[in-house]
């Protein structure tokens, strides 16, 4: 019997036609967007894959041809507020289509964006009911801040909102002396998750030289916000051991991060605005209590001097009475004996009449010395703040240069190297095989390498 072959070609086409008529509507279906394949013609060829307890159980390529694209992905953010990237779970209009030169593939026509939408509500639904469950909604509130000086900023080196938050700090640095050191991170989209709570554990081990952590994100559009409704960072959040403050700058509703922070402000220039005015108040009650405290001085100086004109009076009255009643007393004396050394009584007479004078210039005398003793305290006092002042920021500088010799970029620089296998760390060779490939990163540069 005569075997019956088909070329590779009539298959193909037998398949097309096959499909053709099965699949001639389009379809709605949910996956998730594994990895989006944008190329510079505008066409994307995104994989499609679908999960069941943690494995792929599905995997197709997907089309979007550029006069869908921009259109599909403009409509998405603009609906969701979040860019059409990878890893999220989409509801999709495709089309089945099969071509005997590049197979099975589904056309995407539109993506749903009330779908993912409606998911993102979710997320930040359950974000707030396990952190409820848990107790940690007001819990990083309840922490005390008192004029925070040493500030741990988290942020991007390249971000306006970072060079905002600075500039506003940067015109009273000299008046208050609040010190700020950068943790660099990702603020936006997926990776800025465990990019922040990254810098939050690096802060963590230093955080005996902060006395707060503000997390700092310029303004603009404002895609890329789910991730502060993330349970995981909201939770670090919540449970950090330091008062957390927020200017993430954004105008819609307040995100799950903002809502368990100490403070939030709706742009990093708020913030620092409500920085200042905190020390603003500080200074106000100093210079409320110098007048008062003036004023107490004033007043019992006051006080004091009006007792010793009384007190002058009451002796001066009382001196003259006993001058009298002495002088009284001599007559009667001199009366009775006329033998005696007349110049004794002169003497005695002249200094009863120089005792008044006496007496109210000691008086005098006191009043000046208790004058001069509290001026004195006073003018010491205001001494010993500024040397404060100055011990305090001499001992901030110090620390701010401990925490520079803490940062891996300065172990790199004295001439070691970090050994990395796929984006982890390596810290024991026995998690080295010999043929694997890994990299070596320097100071400058990084290098692949190959273990022997």
């Amino acid at each position: 019997m005569s075997k019956q072959i088909f070329t590779l070609l009539q298959v193909a086409a037998s398949i097309r036609k096959t499909l053709e008529n099965r699949y001639q509507q389009s379809y709605w279906v949910r996956a998730e967007l594994y990895k989006m394949n944008l190329f510079a013609s505008g066409h994307a060829f995104p994989e499609l894959v679908q999960r069941e307890d943690g494995k792929i159980v599905a995997n197709l390529t997907g089309v979007i041809w550029r006069t869908h694209f921009e259109r599909i992905k403009t409509h998405f953010e603009k609906t969701v507020q979040e860019p059409l990237s990878e890893g999220k779970e989409l509801l999709l209009e495709i089309k089945i289509v099969f071509s005997e030169t590049y197979g099975l593939s589904l056309h995407i026509l539109d993506i749903d964006a009330t779908f993912s939408l409606g998911a993102l509500h979710q997320l930040r639904l359950n974000t707030l009911k396990q952190l409820h469950q848990e107790g940690l909604l007001n819990k990083n509130q309840q922490l005390s801040l008192s004029l925070p000086k040493r500030i741990a900023l988290i942020s991007a080196e390249s971000s306006k909102g970072l060079s905002d938050f600075n500039e506003v700090l940067l015109a009273h640095k000299d008046r208050f002396g609040i010190a700020t050191f950068l943790f660099n991170s990702t603020l936006q989209g997926d990776a800025a998750i465990d990019s922040i709570i990254g810098a939050l554990e690096k802060i963590h081990r230093v955080r005996r030289h902060f006395d707060a952590v503000a997390i700092v994100r310029g303004g603009g559009a404002e895609v890329g916000m789910s991730c502060y409704d993330d349970f995981r960072l909201c939770k670090k959040i919540a449970e950090f051991p330091l008062p957390v403050l927020c200017g993430i700058g954004h105008s819609t509703n307040l995100t799950v991060a903002e809502m368990v922070s100490y403070s939030h402000a709706i742009t990093p220039s708020v913030l620092a605005s409500n920085l200042l005015t905190e020390f603003e108040k500080a200074l106000s009650e100093i210079d409320q209590n110098a007048v008062l405290l003036k004023e107490i001085f004033e007043k019992i100086h006051r006080s004091n001097h009006r007792l010793i004109d009384q007190l002058s009076v009451k002796i001066t009255r009382i001196t003259r009475q006993n001058l009298a009643f002495n002088a009284q007393t001599l007559n009667q004396l001199t009366s009775r004996v006329h033998l005696g050394p007349r110049a004794s009584l002169d003497r005695n007479q002249k200094s009863l009449l120089y005792s008044p004078l006496k007496l109210n210039q000691a008086l005098k005398n006191i009043t000046h010395i208790h004058a001069q003793h509290l001026q004195s305290n006073f003018q010491k006092m205001q001494h010993c703040s500024s040397q404060l002042l100055l011990f305090q920021n001499h001992k901030l500088n110090s620390m701010m240069k401990e925490i520079a010799l803490l940062d891996p970029k300065s172990v790199l620089a004295r001439g070691f190297s970090i050994v990395r296998k796929e984006q982890h760390i390596i810290r024991s060779s026995t998690a080295l095989s010999s043929g694997e490939q890994v990299t070596l990163e320097f100071f400058e540069g990084s290098s692949e390498a190959t273990i022997n």
